[in-house]
């Protein structure tokens, strides 16, 4: 294994308040039912079109933009930096580079930001690049085209590439563009979620993944 994708949402950071935060703004704006912490946690990680049509399936597509735009005056404004970095991650990046790994980040979260992030965390010495959605979240905004992407622009080998993430959507996006999966139970995700979309592995503990890794 050589080229390692890192979700983030859920992987390297908990960004639940300030994402649900901004989907009850979202939802007061477009005056939609509020479906409160719990629903709104489910929204973390696949695409914001996707989740829309899952628990919001009376609301029109045509209508998609308008929701995205409530949801991103407050998150781009307030929720953004409504995160915490998840306990001994920073060790394990650390670790990972230090093993000749080239290390990314393949987040369904708009590119930009995910860069103004990585940055806010300290975290930019550790990565070789950035990847995320497209600035109108539509264009690309599933894991599968977003990893697609990023494996291209890394010029990654797809053999010697792995994704590690917490939600189905980055399995299955993985499993589409035929690299290694390896799902973790510490973020919003369950086992048995990622075991029926297929992980090759599941861990519970961040600082299993080095050794984990090696065993690819």
């Amino acid at each position: 294994m050589k080229y390692i994708f890192f979700d983030f949402d859920g992987t390297i950071a908990n960004t639940k308040l300030g994402t649900v935060k901004a989907l009850a703004y979202m939802a007061q704006t477009l005056k939609l039912d509020d479906l409160g912490p719990d629903t709104y946690q489910k929204f973390i990680g696949p695409a914001i079109t996707e989740s829309l049509g899952k628990f919001y399936p009376d609301l029109p597509k045509s209508r998609y933009q308008e929701a995205i735009d409530a949801y991103d005056a407050y998150y781009k404004t307030e929720g953004l930096y409504q995160l915490t970095l998840y306990p001994q991650i920073e060790d394990v990046l650390a670790a990972l580079k230090d093993d000749g790994y080239q290390l990314y980040i393949s987040s369904a979260k708009v590119e930009s930001l995910i860069k103004k992030l990585i940055t806010h965390l300290n975290l930019d010495d550790y990565f070789t690049g950035l990847y995320g959605a497209s600035e109108d979240e539509i264009t690309r905004s599933s894991k599968e085209d977003i990893l697609k992407y990023a494996l291209e622009n890394a010029q990654a080998k797809k053999d010697e590439s792995i994704i590690i993430g917490d939600r189905a959507t980055d399995i299955i996006g993985g499993i589409k563009n035929n690299i290694h999966t390896l799902g973790i139970t510490y973020g919003f995700g369950s086992f048995q979620e990622l075991r029926e979309a297929g992980a090759e592995s599941i861990l519970e503990d961040p600082t299993e993944l080095p050794s984990e890794i090696r065993s690819f």
